[in-house]
């Protein structure tokens, strides 16, 4: 969500561009899908992107292995669903309005960017994935609706930089190189919401965007984040797949951004020369706003609790881990007074969380006012203490459109 970089070179309007030079369909299959084509608007939907009706219908023949019949199929219902979605608008629509959260918010909890472009003029596209926190973002007024027309949001203002890089290197750009930082990222962020996002933007992907993705990139994988992906590339087209490459720290990675991508155009983050378009010590995992986590040491056969204020329709989110073993957790509530176990509402049965070594993650939003309590409990734990590190925030539906 920061402004895009200039092109490489200056911006001149050209009027034939160099022809793609991806292999692909004959010249006889494209004229035949453009005959096809003749009732539909192809004009209104390739002057955001700036592609002649041949490289439109070029895109959407390798999408479907140069089958004429399919991939008039797919190009008709892509029409349809950009003229139903009104998608050559959106660009221009305030991304408050869009994703319903403010440009900040987003920033902290699903940090993307764009800075320079790769070797071969590909805008380099960045997303720091260990950051992306789909249920904050959902309590804090968003919905994984809103979020994936934020994706598209997004796409449609990525093709743009394809029309002026086109323009300015005299041939055509047709797809991006992405780099996805999976630092930080742990089974914390795969929840239900994250996992129909994930799946979401997919699926959009897959049918309105063929053959956008050039290369990306997922660097600094973990474990967890390797096995889940195996979930991921059910929702893929296997073409689409072998572009994604996941990899594991700089000694895996950094040779090969190096050879993709010029020192100049590269992030500094990850072994280049151009700073950050942002402050990059914000990019702080679970908490945006970098508080610090409280350790507590509960005792055995005792219980730790906290009590906390949430506003009427606010949210109310945690996040904790232990230093070893398990601990039961549990989450009540009362509108007058301070909540009791065993007494008040049970909002989450206390139950024993592995927490050891990594973080436990939950939100609860359009909450009730009152007070909420936490309870870490180690009743049952006859000799041996635990220690627990969390942190939490809580608050109103943040409107930071203005």
């Amino acid at each position: 969500p920061r402004p895009p970089h200039r092109p490489l070179s200056p911006s001149l309007r050209c009027e034939a561009m160099a022809p793609a030079t991806a292999a692909g369909p004959s010249d006889e299959a494209v004229e035949q899908l453009l005959q096809r084509c003749k009732t539909l608007d192809l004009k209104r939907w390739t002057a955001a992107s700036g592609e002649s009706d041949a490289e439109l219908a070029h895109r959407f023949l390798r999408a479907r292995k140069s089958n004429v019949d399919l991939a008039f199929a797919m190009l008709s219902a892509d029409i349809a669903w950009r003229e139903e979605n009104e998608i050559d608008t959106l660009a221009s629509k305030p991304i408050a309005q869009v994703a319903g959260v403010g440009e900040e918010t987003l920033w902290n909890y699903f940090p993307a960017w764009h800075q320079g472009f790769d070797k071969e003029g590909r805008p380099v596209l960045y997303t720091a994935y260990g950051n992306c926190e789909v249920d904050t973002l959902c309590a804090k007024g968003s919905s994984v609706e809103k979020l994936l027309m934020y994706h598209i949001h997004q796409q449609e203002t990525c093709v743009g930089l394809l029309a002026s890089q086109s323009l300015a290197l005299s041939k055509r750009v047709e797809n991006f190189f992405f780099i996805v930082d999976a630092k930080g990222w742990g089974l914390r962020l795969w929840t239900r919401k994250a996992m129909s996002f994930i799946k979401g933007m997919a699926d959009i992907d897959g049918a309105h965007y063929p053959e956008r993705l050039g290369q990306m990139y997922v660097i600094n994988c973990p474990r967890a984040l390797v096995l889940t992906y195996r979930i991921i590339k059910q929702w893929t087209d296997p073409a689409t797949s072998s572009k994604i490459h996941l990899l594991g720290g700089p000694s895996e990675w950094q040779h090969l951004i190096s050879q993709a991508i010029e020192p100049s155009q590269l992030c500094s983050i990850y072994g280049g020369r151009a700073p950050p378009p942002f402050d990059a010590s914000k990019m702080a995992g679970f908490s945006a706003s970098g508080e610090p986590l409280t350790t507590v040491t509960v005792n055995a056969r005792s219980d730790f609790r906290l009590p906390i204020t949430v506003p009427q329709g606010g949210y109310l989110t945690w996040c904790y881990s232990t230093e070893s073993h398990d601990i039961k957790f549990g989450v009540y509530f009362s509108a007058t007074e301070t909540p009791t176990p065993g007494k008040s509402e049970c909002l989450v049965p206390s139950e024993k969380k592995q927490a050891e070594g990594k973080e436990v993650i939950d939100t609860l939003s359009d909450c009730r006012g009152g007070t909420y309590l936490l309870v870490w409990d180690n009743a049952y734990s006859l000799l041996r203490s635990k220690v627990v590190s969390y942190r939490f925030e809580a608050g109103s539906k943040v409107d930071d459109s203005v």
